[in-house]
């Protein structure tokens, strides 16, 4: 078995690096939430440039229209959310509330499935918080499309930074 070496001081200064970016995008949640919109939107933008290129690299008018179909979806998508981030913000969100509150009620009939196992108190907690931050969401939407994501990523990335700089500090030297 190959144990990977992890440097102390990358992991260090990745978590806090990390942290700082997380509390960045915190204090201005809209500014972060406009940036992710724009991000996606320069990524399906991309995805249809790809999709685009393939076309010319397969055989057969089948698989040149569904390639075209791909393109042509993630080209007006991306447009969509680069030109009108606002919009693209809210829109994203709504779908982003209820696909948060659908998986804790699949998670919530899971936990029953699994109750006699050990630590599914664990699936149950996560299922009940779920439902509860899906429905806030959907409850408060439209007025949480503008600031949601930039709020997910600010948690998220001080999360992250704090497990990177758990574990640079946990490291020996």
């Amino acid at each position: 078995m190959i144990i990977h070496q992890v440097s102390r001081s990358w992991s260090i200064v990745l978590g806090l690096l990390t942290i700082l970016l997380g509390i960045i995008a915190l204090s201005n949640q809209f500014v972060a939430t406009i940036t992710i919109t724009t991000f996606i939107g320069i990524i399906l933008s991309f995805g249809a440039a790809v999709s685009l290129v393939k076309i010319f690299s397969i055989h057969g008018w089948q698989h040149h229209f569904w390639y075209l179909v791909v393109a042509l979806v993630y080209g007006i998508a991306g447009i969509l959310f680069i030109a009108r981030p606002f919009q693209a913000a809210v829109a994203f969100t709504f779908v982003l509330g209820w696909a948060i509150l659908i998986s804790g009620i699949f998670r919530i009939f899971m936990a029953f499935r699994l109750r006699h196992h050990q630590g599914v108190g664990w699936v149950l907690f996560s299922a009940i918080v779920s439902i509860i931050l899906g429905a806030l969401i959907i409850s408060q939407w439209p007025a949480t499309g503008l600031y949601m994501l930039g709020l997910f990523l600010g948690i998220e990335l001080i999360f992250a930074g704090a497990g990177w700089l758990g574990l640079g500090l946990s490291t020996a030297k």
